[in-house]
């Protein structure tokens, strides 16, 4: 390994470009955790001087890494004729020769998406965001509402390790999700959107969260359970080979 005065976080393993270290001031320890989206290991590190440690645990886990790459779902990529999941059904992703905006075909399940070369797979992904911020803004403001509540502010990003987070700032909720919820049944979908907006009563996890969850949601506990059983699917879309 380079001298740590000239290796900088983050860091990618040049024995195994899976494995990226990356630092944080909060971090006291090592941790390891993996990116199914990505299908990368990420390498918490408490510090640069910390590095050579952290490799050389990253080494002793090297199996345990294996079998965990190893059993992640198949890759989704976005390519012409794949199949990805949505809505939690197996759609098809169509390149017409023609022109136009992408659109969802729901009754043929098919995602059609005309584009020009090399810009197909963004687009698709855009298509996705689309779809998936249409449906939880609805759904937000659906269950905010319920709450006698307001949804000031609604995010959708490419996020890894949370499927919503939600912040209160003046009595109104700003909520963060994650695009790939749009491959989820709706009712997954419409959990998370109760989940957060749950948030804006109670900011904790609390036995007086999950009444006000089960107040808006009576469902929760199957769309949670589905949720923590398939999430890898969810992941697994839009990831490369």
């Amino acid at each position: 390994m380079q001298s740590e005065t000239k290796v900088k976080l983050p860091y990618r393993d040049p024995n195994d470009p899976r494995v990226i270290y990356r630092d944080s001031d909060r971090a006291k320890r090592i941790a390891l955790k993996i990116k199914p989206s990505d299908r990368e290991v990420s390498v918490t590190v408490p510090g640069i001087r910390a590095l050579p440690k952290a490799m050389k645990f990253v080494q002793q886990q090297k199996e345990w890494i294996e079998v965990q790459l190893e059993a992640l779902p198949p890759p989704q990529p976005f390519y012409p004729g794949a199949p990805i999941l949505f809505e939690g059904e197996i759609f098809t992703l169509i390149h017409p020769s023609t022109r136009g905006r992408p659109a969802v075909d729901r009754e043929a399940r098919q995602i059609i998406v005309p584009a020009p070369e090399g810009t197909f797979a963004g687009r698709v992904k855009r298509l996705l965001i689309r779809e998936a911020r249409a449906k939880l803004e609805a759904s937000s403001h659906h269950y905010a509402r319920s709450l006698a509540m307001e949804v000031e502010k609604i995010s959708v990003r490419d996020t890894s390790s949370r499927w919503g987070s939600c912040i209160t700032r003046q009595g109104k909720g700003h909520i963060s999700y994650s695009w790939r919820l749009i491959s989820a049944p709706p009712f997954v979908l419409d959990y998370v959107a109760a989940h957060e907006c749950a948030h804006m009563i109670e900011a904790n996890h609390s036995k007086a969260y999950w009444a006000v969850v089960a107040q808006i949601f009576p469902d929760y506990k199957r769309a949670k359970k589905w949720l923590n059983k398939n999430g890898a699917f969810l992941h697994a879309v839009g990831a490369e080979f």
